[in-house]
């Protein structure tokens, strides 16, 4: 009996070891294949708006769903082409400007924060982080803010890769996308594949709404930025009103984000641009907040304000800035799973789940 209490022991600490040491290696290589994993994700997410626009044509029109899904690559590409005519020629005239801009707003800004003690050792204690190794011979603040712009400069062949990575995979997606999902499914028991089937569609249509929702935002947004930035004489009205709409893809924090570059051209401009572009921002993000997103939320998703904050500083932690853009919709996903699986099948609660 002895010998047997001292097997079983023996037998339940190294399954505990074994479950501590798998749990590390998933970790671990998780660690490893995050920037695989939101390639993946945010080409899912691509796919499903091209599929959503597929589907819209396909009920609208006698089209088969293949010639459905051409006549939706054909729609992009005539869009894309019409927008790089007109959106072109001023970005190509604007970019230039700002960038030569920039240099010249973070030396005002570091002459501010001259004049600002507080705002000085902060600046310092920032690039006492750096190993203080930013430094110079001549007694300046070792945190040089336009040498570390050179970091995502370099960053650029990266994201481009990542991008076509993205659209190339999206397109295999869409090309064949019920047998994708249908290799997925035989990873699921038999007896479960229908209810599995069911998560995945309700997914699907979730991410659809969440993608339109946030298409309503951009458009409010940026439109209405770049038309109030020119009303005020800010230069490169365009292309910060751009950046502002492309911004709003991030739920609260990219409005802050997308409202950064206007507010240093503005600060070249003088210090009553500055207040006068915030205002401008705070009155077109309070509108987008209390008339377009509740319009568009009410088929959209729509997740509250603080969890989605926390999950994007979850996210931001994980994987850096792209794990902040798919943090939103990735929650959406994992927020319609657990709606499903576990408060209906589990707890048999009724719920309204996300996007229905």
């Amino acid at each position: 009996m002895a010998v047997h209490e001292g097997s079983g022991f023996v037998s339940r600490v190294l399954t505990t070891i074994g479950l501590v040491v798998l749990a590390g290696l998933t970790v671990y290589f998780f660690g490893l294949l995050v920037e695989v994993l939101l390639v993946i994700f945010a080409a899912v997410l691509l796919a499903v708006a091209i599929t959503g626009v597929r589907c819209i044509i396909h009920d609208r029109t006698p089209l088969s769903e293949r010639w459905s899904l051409v006549a939706t690559y054909l729609l992009i590409v005539v869009l894309m082409a019409g927008a790089g005519a007109v959106i072109w020629p001023q970005l190509s005239e604007q970019i230039p400007k700002f960038i030569e801009k920039v240099p010249e707003a973070f030396e005002q800004l570091s002459e501010m924060a001259g004049r600002m003690p507080w705002v000085e050792g902060a600046i310092e204690s920032v690039g006492d982080t750096d190993g203080g190794s930013g430094g110079n011979n001549n007694g300046d603040s070792g945190f040089n803010i336009p040498s570390h712009l050179l970091g995502v400069f370099s960053t650029t062949l990266g994201t481009i890769t990542n991008l076509s990575l993205i659209v190339l995979i999206a397109i295999y997606f869409t090309l064949s996308p019920k047998a994708y999902v249908q290799n997925l499914l035989i990873l699921v028991p038999r007896a479960q594949r229908k209810r599995a089937e069911e998560v995945m569609q309700a997914q699907t249509k979730s991410l659809r709404f969440w993608l339109l929702g946030r298409l309503v935002s951009m458009v409010f947004v940026g439109v209405l930025a770049g038309i109030g930035l020119m009303l005020l004489g800010v230069p490169m009205a365009f292309t910060l009103g751009l950046i502002a709409g492309v911004a709003t893809f991030i739920p609260y924090i990219g409005p802050i984000l997308g409202a950064i570059p206007a507010l240093m051209v503005a600060l070249l401009q003088g210090p009553m641009f500055v207040l006068y572009v915030a205002i401008l921002y705070l009155v077109v993000e309070t509108a987008e907040s209390s008339l377009i997103a509740p319009l568009a939320n009410k088929k959209a998703v729509h997740i509250a304000p603080a969890y989605t904050v926390i999950i994007q500083l979850a996210g931001g932690v994980i994987a850096g800035i792209p794990g902040v853009i798919v943090a939103t919709p990735l929650a959406v996903v994992v927020a319609v799973t657990i709606q499903l699986l576990y408060v209906e099948d589990v707890l048999g609660e009724d719920v309204e789940i996300l996007g229905s």
